[in-house]
């Protein structure tokens, strides 16, 4: 039994909410500060990468901030909160229109992202303006980043990137 046009376009209208719905939470924890979320956002094997568009472009692998799993993840939450000494910030993420496409991995993805900063004394600054390229899959019954590959354009970055994009 094959699928008829309208039923191929509706599946992809539900998997498309639930990129949405993963992305909107995705930021919404982010944004709130629940760090402690952020990590099951991914597969337990996964790839989180920060890195300059000169490297990304090249095929370097030099990377401002990497994680290779799960745990790794849960690591960093672990050093931002407990360990890190940094001044009291706030970050806001606006994410720009999502593109998607099935690949072999998964659900590959792509959007803009800027990400502003405001310390408590100060005007707000950007501290990210870049890409983002995903890979998600469907992993317990939900789905998750098995790759997040965060591209920024310059070729420097805030040194007071301390939390995830």
């Amino acid at each position: 039994m094959t699928a008829t046009a309208s039923e191929a376009s509706a599946v992809d209208t539900i998997l498309r909410a639930r990129v949405r719905d993963l992305y909107d939470a995705y930021y919404d924890a982010l944004d709130d500060v629940r760090l402690a979320e952020w990590p099951d956002f991914f597969t337990a094997e996964c790839l989180y990468r920060v890195i300059p568009r000169e490297n990304f472009e090249r095929g370097y692998t030099l990377s401002t901030m990497q994680a290779e799993s799960r745990g790794m993840l849960q690591d960093r939450v672990t050093g931002l909160l407990k360990t890190q000494m940094y001044a009291p910030r706030y970050y806001r993420r606006f994410p720009g229109p999502l593109r998607m496409t099935r690949t072999a991995e998964g659900i590959g993805t792509r959007h803009n992202l800027l990400m502003v900063q405001t310390l408590i004394d100060q005007q707000p600054s950007i501290v990210l303006c870049g890409t983002c390229h995903d890979v998600i899959v469907e992993d317990e019954d939900r789905l998750r980043f098995k790759a997040r590959v965060v591209v920024f354009d310059s070729e420097m970055i805030a040194n007071s990137l301390v939390y995830p994009a």
